[in-house]
Order: structure tokens, then sequence, then C-alpha cells
């Protein structure tokens, strides 16, 4: 089996206990797995997590697996999810119900485990070839960092999870000040050194798994911070602009500055916050506000709410 399918995750719903131990220990070895007893646990697991494969019995408490896939192919978040139903009472009309549905496949809960397994495993190795496939398409050519189109995709989807979860979320929109006149003096050439520079130090800037960051357009980046209230955003602000800073690559004599620096704008959302933003383009336009306040008020340095 291809090393990478050990980066994906199979999400198994079913209240029989057994049921979830064997297949658990059966898929443990190749995926990683994730839990649920009832369709409400699964649904919140689906909404707050990177989940790759839904394996379901039909007959799930709370919410049945049929609602579950009705909202999960109807939610553009996730109705990428590829859903397996297991039913202990297989028959033609549920089967032709649950394909219609959406469901890749339907199978009889006593299928032999190797049969079970090998399924799986097929639909697996077609998501990660799609997710290889998906990453070259929302990948920036010159920076590799992520580009606009993934960046609208994450933006939506860690905003989602921070309000359904309670948690905060920053936004970090980041601009090498006098980017121009550094093309002018050096070139083109040496100005993509400097870019993927820049954008090196801001990938490293992440301090979790679900930080994200992306190329926003020109020499604009901008770096998503789940779970960061703004306080934490700033520290990450600062230390970025050190960075930058002590690589001392030569600015533009007309600059502002002996060596290239960045300014950045802050916005962040928290669950007791007063003045949050409505959406996630509003905490975009936040961010990108107090950039601005961050270059009137000389560059090099940020601003935040």
């Amino acid at each position: 089996m291809p090393t990478f399918q050990h980066q994906l995750t199979l999400l198994v719903i079913d209240d029989d206990v057994i049921s979830i131990s064997t297949l658990s220990s059966m898929f443990a070895k190749s995926f990683n797995i994730e839990i649920a007893r009832d369709g409400k646990s699964a649904l919140q697991s689906i909404l707050l997590k990177d989940i790759d494969l839904v394996l379901s019995a039909i007959n799930t408490p709370i919410i049945s697996g049929q609602e579950l896939c009705t909202f999960v192919k109807n939610n553009k978040l996730t109705a990428h999810i590829p859903i397996m139903f297991f039913s202990d009472n297989v028959n033609q009309d549920e089967e032709e119900v649950c394909l219609s549905m959406g469901a890749v496949d339907y199978i009889d809960k006593n299928t032999r485990l190797g049969i079970l397994f090998s399924r799986v495993s097929n639909i697996m190795a077609m998501v990660a070839q799609h997710k290889k496939l998906a990453q070259v398409s929302c990948t920036d050519g010159l920076t590799g960092l992520a580009n606009r189109m993934q960046l609208d995709t994450m933006i939506n989807k860690e905003w989602y999870s921070a309000i359904r979860g309670s948690h905060g979320l920053a936004a970090l929109i980041i601009d090498i000040d006098h980017f121009k006149l550094f093309n002018d003096a050096f070139g083109h050439l040496e100005g993509d050194k400097c870019l993927k520079i820049i954008a090196s130090l801001i990938a490293g800037s992440k301090r979790r798994e679900r930080d994200f960051a992306a190329r926003y357009g020109g020499e604009e980046f901008v770096l998503l911070l789940p779970f960061t209230d703004i306080k934490g955003a700033k520290s990450v602000a600062q230390e970025l602009i050190e960075n930058v800073r002590q690589r001392e690559i030569p600015a533009a004599s007309a600059a502002s500055h002996d060596f290239v620096s960045i300014s950045i704008g802050i916005a962040a959302v928290s669950p007791q916050g007063k003045d949050n933003a409505k959406s996630a383009m509003e905490l975009i336009n936040k961010a990108d506000t107090n950039l601005f306040r961050a270059k009137e008020a000389g560059r090099n340095q940020y601003c935040a709410d």
C-alpha cells in the first residue's frame, strides 16, 4: 500500500462496540482513524477535522447515516468527502437510495474483512491521487505556498470551524515594503528570489499543523492562524518582522530602510469578542485595513485592532 495513505483519515461510524473495535484494528495500520458512535458526533468530526473517507452504518443513532450523507453532500465544504455504507439487512431498494444520494459504495456488514479492506483502500488511493492533483493546482508556482484559490477555500473552512468550535482565528496580511522599487533597482529575477525568501520565512513561522500560509497576490501573503487570539497573532507578526530584518536583504536606495522589510495587518475573531468580524471576508478586510495603517505609520511594523 502506498505510504501516503498513512496521512489519510478514515471516519468509522457505528454504535456496535464490537464492530468499531474490529474495523479500527483492521484499518489502524494504514490510515488515521476517527470513531463516532452516532450521527451527531460524526457530523462534528466531519466539520471540524480533515476527514478523507466516511465508513458508516445505515442506522446510526440521533442522525441516521442517510441523513448524514444528505448534509455532507449538500454542503460545499464537505461535498467532496466520499461515503461508504454498510448494512445489516442489505437490499436493493436501500442500495439504490444510498447511491442516488451520492454514496460511493454500499456493502453487507458481514462482507469478508479482506474484501472490505480492499474496497476502502481502493477508494483511499483515489482520494490520495485527487489530493495530490489538487495540491498541484492550488500551489503558487514561484513560492511553493498555497495560491489564492486554495486560500479562498481554507479561509471559509477555518472560519466556520472557528465559529462552530468557539475558538479563535487570526489572519495576517503581509506585504513586502517598496517591492516595486526593489524590482526596478535589482530586476525581476532578484525580485523572485526575494519573494521566495519571504515566503519561506512565512512558512517557517507556522506554529501549529493547522496554520496556513498562502500567496495573496504580487508581493502580498496571508497567514491564517486557527486557535490563535490577537495576542498570539501579534507575537507571530513581530517574530516574522524580526526574521525578515535579520536576513538583511539589501533594499532599493529609494526605500525607507536599508534592508527589505515587511508590513503586517492583523485581525482576529475570538469566542468572547464583541466586535468580531461577521464573515471570513470581513476578517480579511479588517486585516487589510490594518495593513494599510501599518504602511501609513512608516512600514516595517504590524498593526492590529
